[in-house]
């Protein structure tokens, strides 16, 4: 093997164990608070909506046929 080869094999262990580690521990850069939606967005005429609110009658039958 050459050394290139030997090379991007060690980069693509390196970045594979990265992203192993990041999944296996949950570890994000920045913390945000995902669940969190300001009420003024929530109350927007084509604001934000839950699942359940399209998907559990909360809002009204939202059906096909």
């Amino acid at each position: 093997m050459s050394f290139v080869s030997k090379f991007y094999i060690g980069v693509a262990v390196l970045m594979l164990s990265g992203f192993g580690y990041v999944g296996f521990t949950g570890w994000e850069h920045s913390s945000p608070d995902k669940r969190f939606v300001p009420s003024k967005v929530q109350t927007a005429p084509s604001g934000f909506r839950t699942f359940h609110y399209w998907h559990v009658g909360f809002g009204g039958y939202r059906g096909g046929k």
